[in-house]
């Protein structure tokens, strides 16, 4: 008699089958969450547990791959390089804490300090060649990565998800501005 089922009511099991198991996957702490504002958390909250950057490229941490594209992305072809106060502000991060990254890519061979031409009591930080093969086969990964999304996604829903991200952001930085004024004017 299973055999028997209409294929309408087929139909409808299949979907109260997938919203439970969208539920299950919205259970936090013991509860359900069934509004749209708390699977949307659920779903952003994977990702961090994801930890998709780790995997940048092997033997490095997402810590340092940040300060050397970051570096990359702010000097100058054989320009100067930068001093580490202006990483440090760049990157929003005490000058303690990327002096520590620093000594690290450079106890790697990724970067290199030199004297400042202009000024010989500051110390700049390069990326050596090394560091810019680093630097180069990252964005190669990730563009690949990337890539990889789109063909699973499709380029529609592709588009759709770079247009809804893009409002996200839009949308976070509307309500951080008026924090800012209000901060500002304390």
């Amino acid at each position: 008699m299973e055999e028997d089922i209409h294929p309408d009511l087929h139909k409808e099991n299949n979907r109260s089958e997938e919203r439970a198991s969208r539920e299950e996957l919205c259970m936090k702490g013991g509860r359900r969450e069934d509004s749209v504002a708390g699977r949307l958390l659920y779903s952003i909250r994977m990702f961090h547990k994801q930890e998709w950057d780790q995997h940048l490229i092997s033997g490095y941490t997402p810590g340092e791959i940040r300060v050397l594209m970051g570096i990359k992305h702010h000097i100058e072809p054989d320009g100067p390089g930068m001093k580490v106060s202006e990483i440090s502000s760049m990157m929003n991060v005490t000058s303690p804490t990327i002096t520590q990254f620093i000594n690290a890519l450079e106890s790697k061979g990724l970067v290199e300090r030199v004297m400042d031409a202009q000024d010989r009591r500051a110390v700049r930080v390069q990326l050596t060649e090394e560091g810019n093969r680093v630097v180069q086969q990252t964005y190669q990964n990730v563009k690949n990565n990337f890539n990889e999304l789109v063909d699973f996604l499709g380029e529609e829903d592709s588009v759709k998800l770079t247009e809804l991200l893009t409002k996200v952001y839009h949308f976070h930085e509307q309500k951080r501005k008026p924090n800012e004024t209000t901060s500002d004017n304390e």
